[in-house]
């Protein structure tokens, strides 16, 4: 039934034991035998300097057999005592039918089976740390451990060094000699064939051989079998924990255990048994099988009563301490529950619900939520919502010399189309009318009944209370500070305008029955902290309601006290008179117990006497008061105030035979009044009534003929019964159908605003609620009905928020089941458990949550299933997402939240709650009981049974008052402005109440986490609801980031709010879980480069090093096996996963190429590329291209040095096509930085090709080339650093014994990677007639790249491409050059001849000249992070900016001619002819001079700016020629401007419009082009932003702006050109190239150029409307180098 015994991983590494005859096993897995009777250490944490733990131990012989005598452990500085069952300090001890188990949590487990054996487990953490007779836990056998100086030593030996004698001890070892030999089957036989595989059976062996041997000291032949059974009782425990599953062995002549109770003994069952108060128990044990006792299948162990094994149907249940048997049932506060199986089914009642108003600041409302405000002002405090019934109002005033000193002053209850009843403290006397019945029903209690299922109870002495009772009728159906009464207090704060309010002050707000009131604000002082003796006073008789042995026990099964406590508290300190408002706190808590049927009685014996002892002579006090027929009133009318019952009230009443008259006396019968349709009639007074003379006699009007006297009215009366009419004030009044807008004006109804938070918005405004969006409409908030995620949360120490929002503090020192699914009719078929373990945090008994274990699977019949998940990093935090709809967010110490989806409500169950919307039934316990007390509902949680109970500790401030002053004053930051911008959001109280107690509570260490945590508990919660607060600083709880920047970087950076959704190695699409809230935390900066953060190494990488992840989430690096089933790695591809072989997408790349992703066995994405067209594909080697020019030139297949002799001439030459065959492509990685260097005489810094190649970079073995710089002093020559290092076609070698001072740079490598591949195209035979470009002695193929074009090149060619992402297939423009040594050039090159050579440009006719503006955008750029501090800022200069290696230049003029032209580039191995398209095409041929602009988004290695030829493309029409001449308009940029910070409020904002900035004297034009930034932001206003526009923060960004202006260009005179510049300048470490001037034009692009291939042609072509090809020739100089990069 349920989730199987988890299969665990083989550890019987990490056990060390001993059994039997003196035998023992370290853990390295050594056999010895150490026959001593002396005290030895068998292990401890020795290696360090404080000693984990110790543990020693000392056998003996009892009876004749070895037994072990003493243990002693130390664990952590605790000494243990088995006092069982106990769990302290964070070491818990329980005993089992077969064992004796103790579980440290620092990592230790340990078993005795109260004889012979005793078995310890250590974590792996100790590995290699550990001394004594278990070793040194190395995991090498004999190592260390019998072996001294390189000599192998005996057991005896080793175990001397271990002895530990007493003070005045002096231990022998003795051995024992053998007597014969002998041998045994049993190890050997099939009940252990799983062992046999698993361990060293001969070591086992021996010893068995040895026992037998020995026991009795070989006297007796005839061995004791108890020799025998020892070592194989410890061999089939050490196959457990091998993996092995031993099979039952003993027999009734051999070794055979009995049980008690029905029970039955297994060599292998589950540790965790089944009971009756925990069936589930072995369903999520995570411990290894072990032999004992257990039940029998289909039972399990009653633990309730004692019985031993029985049926689960034949259970008892408990509640409040007592046992049912099945069948059995118990009733209470309208509910009656009856046992079955062990678990309680209830069937509820409809009662009636009550709130009270305590204290006059106090309110519980229907559904039991309490809260706290101190107003001044009318209130509705309950009311019919439909209008057809009842309203209470209530007055609250200030009553005391402060603001929170409020009373209630009086109530008023009115009834719709009947009366309205004013009660006052004043009251003494009764009425009736119209539904309504108001009497004193005792001293102390005035009672108003109704007709309408209403009843008032108002409390007078010792100050004014009222209790408002409402029939079951109105469920669901009240409003008003009470709340709706639908038994659900996590949604009393809904307001009628659909939303709840986060905060007592916002909801309070809403119900004034007056405008002129002014709005109360939340307050945080405490009152106790105004005065010691106050606070004494309070604690003492308050906390008399906690106690669970004091007069009100008894109800504290049904009413918890801590609500009542804390009022008491808070009124006795805040009250002039103490005692009196102590007194009403605790009569307010005997009232709440009556209303369920708990009596007190007696309690005024011991708190609160005076008022029983101060009854008027003639009364006597009671405590059950349950009807008012003591009157007068009551003797001779049919009042029916006198036949009223009511709930027991207190108070003083006429003794028995007494009534009590008018004016408030107890009278004998004979002094009664009489009463006459409302009139009072003295005793003996004469009244006509109906024409007969009554007199007035004990309380009767009897038949008289005496003479009629007129009744005198007792004065006092303040009782007035009303009809409900509304009265009218003189004034200015807005007209008919207007209303007030709160400010002197009149709005139309539609107009009126929302509040939400205290926050208004406008008609049409929108907010967030939850996960839904609600917009301001009629005075009314309409919701989207999205259906929110539940969250359920625990911080601190033992902190909880269930998932329909309870809190309650819990601390239990055992596993807790937090939530589950396995709940109800699913208990065999969940699919998810979170169990937390809670260790202590202080000497007080606090816990924290410090492990979690989560079960993820989904059984069905029988098989089990996993579900998928996965886990990632966020900030502090450790996320899991599982695709069953759980969530699971924990910041690895005591904070932790799970989300779960809507499918869930009402179907989990735990410490969670039930996620069912109704938070008062959260404390349901695992039999199903709803109780009251947190620690029952806490315990029935348990996941161990065996664990004790939590029991109630007392205040840690209490506890610790040293500490309270500091924990307050540390605290008091949730309090202070830090966080203002929240309080009205969230709550702060009980964060605040948490942060106090945890930083009491936190006395042994770790004082400042629990303050931390609690406080960024607060501030988590503030982010949730979109209000984002910075508020750690370098003196409280700082998050050091940059503990995890690399030397020099600053790539880590503190997010208070998180950060966007990352790509990760874990998560390469980038997309994260909606329902995922921002986490604060520690995140980085990925650089473009680098775009993958690695959660393992905490490092940003590429995506070829993030390894691979099994389904587990162990990741694993490239080249690593993977021990799986499955031996390869899917793919993912846009969020979706892919198996090895699967085809991800076809596509082409517009070139007749046909592009397939398929996806690789090692988790990439293998892209192959094929023609498209299979007629059209070459099927054999195309023959080489054959170049004809007229200059002497050699005729090859490939560039070959230029044989031209001085005073050559250039021509076009003609170029004659075959079919290409294959092409050499080349191209260099980026710089590369493998190693950081190794500090120590053996280290250095390790680049070479086989190392970088290891780590994962994906580079080529042998490179053509390679060069190297150090990381920071880029571009500086390797012999100018003064270090010994080797640079060569291997990589780089520095080693630090080489240097002086000896310790290596950092270097880094780039290389120059070279491979031929089929040729891609198809080219037909052409001939072209071109310009040349003659070079020196040899030349290559170069291109530049700075996207990822489609690339197209000429056949047999060497092309260099120089990247600055990663290598992609370039588009290439192929060009003959010729490498010389020449100083790096920084400005631009001219053109240069050699020494007589001619070169003859073609005739061009040229026209109208003009100028063409060329501006181009460059990605956005952020070069800085703002540094913190009053100096600090973010500097985005472009000064900066430069400096830190960004390329970004100004825009550039290229005079070309008026009439706009389209030229083709045709590349050969010395050919040259580019594309530009325009809009105007004519056929014009003229020289040009082009100059190119290149920028990049990523900052290159070197800080001079490069530069190469660039025209900007776009898609619409450029700036109409507006210029005198027909000039074409010039356009710039302005600098950002920024006017200043934005105003605070919700009329605040940012005001940087045109005008104003004109206004400030900054020079821009009236109509600019475009504007930098939108919020609103355009080239008409410029930019407008308004605080209350914006969502959550209500406060504006500071922005920045920065303008386009255009205008005319002065016109140049038109001149031919003989020769054109092509300018390049770039930057290397490397001399660069000179070439000799060839005729080129060319125009590039920035985006994706399309490449058309001819055999020897090139093309270029940047698409516009009307294209038209023109051939231009150009003379050009260069000097190629390929682009430096990061």
């Amino acid at each position: 039934m349920g989730m199987p015994l988890l299969h665990l991983p083989i550890h019987n590494g990490q056990i060390c034991s001993t059994w039997g005859n003196y035998h023992f096993k370290t853990f390295d897995g050594d056999v010895f035998q150490l026959h001593s009777a002396c005290n030895y250490v068998l292990t401890s944490a020795c290696m360090s300097s404080y000693k984990d733990f110790d543990i020693q131990i000392r056998r003996h012989e009892a009876d004749g057999r070895p037994t072990i005598k003493i243990i002693t452990m130390k664990l952590e500085g605790l000494v243990v005592e088995v006092i069982l069952p106990v769990s302290q300090a964070g070491v818990l001890i329980e005993k089992t039918p077969t064992y004796i188990k103790i579980k440290a949590k620092l990592g230790l487990f340990a078993i005795w089976n109260e004889e012979d054996s005793f078995l310890v487990e250590l974590d792996q953490k100790y590995k290699n740390q550990t001394c004594g007779l278990c070793g040194d836990f190395n995991g090498v056998q004999l190592h260390n451990e019998f072996y001294s100086h390189g000599m192998k030593i005996s057991p005896m030996d080793f175990a001397n060094f271990w002895k530990m004698d007493g003070p005045t001890e002096s231990c022998s070892d003795y051995t024992l000699e053998s007597t014969q030999s002998c041998d045994n089957l049993i190890l050997t036989g099939p009940a252990f064939n799983s062992c046999h595989s698993l361990l060293d059976v001969a070591s086992f062996t021996s010893a068995c051989v040895a026992d037998l041997c020995h026991c009795g000291n070989g006297i007796d032949k005839h061995a004791d079998p108890f020799c025998l059974c020892n070592t194989v009782s410890e061999f089939s425990r050490q196959c457990v924990h091998a993996g092995g599953k031993p099979n039952n062995w003993r027999t009734e002549e051999l070794c055979w255990k009995s049980c008690p109770d029905k029970m039955e003994y297994k060599e292998c069952g589950s540790p965790c048994a089944d009971t009756c108060s925990n069936p589930e128990a072995s369903h999520t044990c995570d411990n290894h099988c072990i032999d004992g006792c257990f039940c029998p299948t289909g039972t399990v162990l009653d633990d309730l009563k004692g019985s031993g094994c029985v049926p689960l149907s034949q259970c008892s249940c408990s509640y409040n301490n007592q046992i049912y048997g099945p069948g059995e049932s118990y009733s209470s506060n309208c509910k009656k529950c009856m046992c079955e199986s062990g678990e309680w089914t209830c069937t509820e009642e409809n009662c009636p619900g009550t709130c009270s108003v305590e204290g006059g600041a106090h309110v519980n409302t229907f559904d039991g939520k309490v809260y706290t405000f101190h107003g001044d002002c009318s209130y509705v405090l309950a009311k019919d919502c439909s209008g057809a019934g009842f309203m209470v109002h209530g007055e609250l005033v200030q009553c005391g010399l402060t603001e929170s000193e409020t009373c209630l002053k009086s109530v008023t209850l009115g009834l719709s189309g009947g009366a309205n009843v004013s009660m006052m403290h004043t009251q003494r006397h009764s009425c009736t009318q119209s539904g309504i019945s108001a009497f004193r029903a005792s001293s102390f209690f005035l009672l108003v009944q109704t007709s309408v299922g209403l009843l008032l109870e108002v409390q007078l002495k010792p100050v004014m209370q009222l209790y408002v009772t409402v029939t079951a009728d109105y469920l669901g159906k009240t409003c008003g500070l009470c709340g709706n009464f639908n038994n659900n207090q996590a949604d009393d704060f809904l307001k009628l305008s659909g939303v709840p309010d986060a905060t007592a002050a916002g909801f309070v707000n809403s119900w004034k029955t007056q405008a002129g009131c002014p709005n109360i604000n939340s307050n945080f002082e405490d009152p106790c902290s105004l005065s010691l003796d106050n606070e004494k006073y309070a604690q003492h008789w308050c906390s008399m309601l906690s106690d669970p042995q004091g007069v009100f026990a008894p109800c504290h099964s049904e009413i918890s006290p801590d609500s009542y406590k804390e009022n008491c508290i808070y009124d006795s300190c805040n009250c002039e008179k103490s005692e009196d408002c102590m007194c009403a706190a605790v009569s307010s808590y005997v009232h709440a117990c009556a209303a369920v049927g708990i009596q007190l009685s007696g309690w005024r014996t011991t708190i609160c006497g005076k008022y029983a002892s101060s009854c008027p002579s003639s009364m006597l006090y009671s405590y059950n008061i349950t009807s008012s027929s003591r009157t007068c009133r009551c003797i001779g009318t049919t009042d029916l105030s006198c036949h009223f019952t009511f709930p027991p009230i207190d108070g003083c009443i006429c003794a028995e035979g007494t009534y009590l008259d008018e004016s408030g006396k107890c009278v004998l019968p004979e002094t009664c009044p009489c009463y006459d349709k409302g009139s009072v009639v003295p005793p003996g007074q004469v009244v006509n009534k109906e024409g007969v003379m009554c007199t007035c006699k004990e309380g009767k009007l009897r038949f008289d003929i005496l003479e009629q006297k007129i009744p005198n009215l007792s004065p006092g009366v303040k009782l007035n019964i009303l009809s409900m009419t509304t009265g009218c004030v003189s004034g200015c009044l807005c007209p008919s159908g207007m209303v007030s807008d709160g400010n002197g004006g009149c709005i139309k109804p539609e107009a009126c605003s929302c509040d939400h938070n205290g926050i208004s918005y406008q008609p049409g405004e929108t907010t967030k609620v939850d996960c839904n969006t609600c917009t301001c409409k009629d005075r009314q908030w309409q919701c989207t009905n999205n259906q929110c995620d539940g969250t359920c949360s625990v911080y601190g120490d033992g902190h909880y928020m269930t998932f329909d929002q309870k809190r309650f503090n819990f601390d239990g020192n055992c596993e807790y089941i937090l939530t589950q699914d396995y709940c109800g009719s699913a208990q065999t078929n969940g699919s998810f458990r979170v169990i937390t373990e809670n260790v202590p945090c202080g000497t007080t008994g606090t816990t924290c949550s410090k492990t979690i274990k989560i079960f993820l699977g989904l059984l069905s019949s029988g098989d089990e299933e996993t579900v998928p998940f996965r886990y990632s990093t966020m900030g502090i935090y450790l996320v899991i997402e599982a695709n069953n709809g759980l969530i699971f967010m924990w910041d690895r110490r005591t904070s932790l939240s799970i989300k779960l989806s809507q499918k869930y409500k009402g179907h989990v169950c735990g410490l969670c709650g039930n996620y069912d919307g109704n938070s008062n039934n959260d404390f349901t316990t695992r039999c199903h009981a709803v109780v009251v007390n947190p620690l029952v509902f806490g315990n029935s949680w348990k996941d161990s049974p065996s664990c004790p109970d939590a029991q109630g500790n007392t205040s840690p401030c209490t506890a610790n008052p040293y500490r309270q002053s500091w924990a307050q004053k540390q605290c008091s930051i949730i309090q202070s402005d830090v966080f203002s911008a929240c309080h009205s959001v969230v709550d702060p109280s009980p964060y605040y109440d948490a942060c106090v107690f945890d930083s009491c509570a936190c006395d042994s260490g770790g004082d400042c986490e629990c303050f931390c945590t609690a406080v960024a508990a607060y501030a988590d919660s503030c982010n949730q609801a979109g209000i984002c607060i910075r508020w750690r600083t370098p003196k409280i709880c700082p998050l050091f980031c940059d503990y995890y920047n690399p030397p020099g970087e600053c790539e880590w950076h503190y997010m208070p709010c998180g950060s966007p959704c990352m790509k990760t190695c874990r998560n390469p699409s980038g997309n994260c879980s909606t329902q995922i809230p921002p986490l604060e935390g520690c995140y980085p900066k990925c650089p473009p480069a680098q775009p993958y953060f690695d959660e393992d190494t905490m490092k940003c990488v590429v995506k070829e090093q993030c390894g691979c992840y099994d389904q587990e989430g162990r990741h694993y690096n490239s080249g690593d096996t993977v021990p799986t089933t499955k031996n390869y790695c899917n793919c993912t591809y846009r969020g979706n996963e892919y198996p090895p072989g699967y085809t991800i997408y076809n596509t082409t790349d517009g070139h007749g190429n046909c592009i397939t992703a398929v996806c690789g066995k090692n988790g990439t994405i293998d892209k192959r590329v094929l023609c498209c067209d299979f007629n059209a594909c070459p099927t054999t080697p195309a023959p080489s291209t054959t170049i004809t020019t007229t200059i002497p030139s050699t005729t090859t297949t490939k560039p070959t040095p230029s044989t031209a002799p001085t005073g050559s001439t250039s021509k076009p030459p003609i170029i004659t096509t075959t079919m290409p065959c294959e092409e050499t492509l080349c191209y260099w990685s980026q710089w590369i930085s493998s190693d950081y260097p190794q500090y120590g005489p053996g280290g250095g810094d390790n680049e070479t090709i086989k190392h970088t190649i290891q780590k994962g970079y994906k580079i080529c073995e042998n490179p053509e080339e390679v060069e190297c710089q150090a990381v920071h002093y880029p571009g500086v020559p390797l012999n100018q650093l003064g270090q010994t290092v080797t640079c060569n076609k291997q990589g780089l070698l520095c080693e630090n014994n080489l240097q002086n001072p000896p310790i290596c740079l950092d270097y880094e490598i780039k290389v120059k990677c070279c491979k031929t591949v089929q040729c891609s195209t198809t080219p037909k035979p052409t001939t072209n007639t071109v310009s040349t470009k003659t070079t020196a002695p040899f030349s290559t193929a170069e291109t530049t790249t700075t996207n990822r074009p489609t690339t197209s090149t000429t056949p047999s060619t060497t092309t260099e491409i120089s990247l600055t992402t990663q290598p992609t297939t370039p588009s290439t423009t192929t060009e003959k050059t010729t490498t010389t040594p020449l100083t790096t050039a920084t400005k631009p090159v001219h053109s240069t001849t050699p020494t007589g050579s001619t070169t003859k440009p073609p005739m061009i006719t040229t026209t109208m000249p003009c100028e063409e503006t060329l501006c181009y955008w460059s990605q956005w750029i952020s070069s800085d992070y703002p540094q913190y501090g009053p100096g600090g800022g973010d500097n985005e200069t472009i000064k900066h900016t430069i400096q830190k290696g960004y390329k970004i230049l100004q825009c550039s003029t290229t005079p070309k001619p008026a009439t706009n032209t389209v030229t083709t580039k045709t590349t050969t191995p010395s050919t040259t002819t580019e594309t530009t398209p325009t809009t105007q095409p004519t056929s014009t041929n003229a020289p040009s001079t082009t100059t190119e602009t290149t920028t990049t988004t990523h900052p290159p290695t070197t800080s001079t700016p490069a530069t190469t030829t660039e025209t900007t493309t776009t898609t619409g029409p450029p700036p109409t020629s507006t210029c005198p001449g027909g000039h074409t308009m010039t356009c710039g940029w302005t600098e950002w401007i920024n006017l200043g910070k934005p105003t605070p409020g919700t009329d605040g904002g940012e005001d940087e419009s045109i005008n104003k900035i004109i206004s400030a004297g900054y020079h821009v034009c009236s109509t600019p082009v475009q504007v930098g930034q939108s919020v609103i932001c355009n080239k008409d206003v410029g930019l407008i932003c308004n605080n209350s526009r914006q969502e959550f923060q209500q406060e504006c960004f500071d922005y920045e702006i920065k303008f386009e202006c255009c205008g005319c260009p002065t016109p140049s005179s038109p001149s031919p050109s003989t020769s054109s510049t092509r300018t390049a300048t770039t930057t290397t470490t490397l001399p660069p190239t000179t070439t000799t001037p060839s005729t080129t034009t060319e125009t590039t692009t920035t985006t994706q150029p399309a490449t058309t291939t001819t055999p020897s042609t090139t093309t270029e072509i940047t698409p516009t409307t009307q294209p038209t090809t023109t051939t231009t020739p150009s003379i050009t100089t260069e000097t190629p180098t390929p682009q430096p990069t990061t």
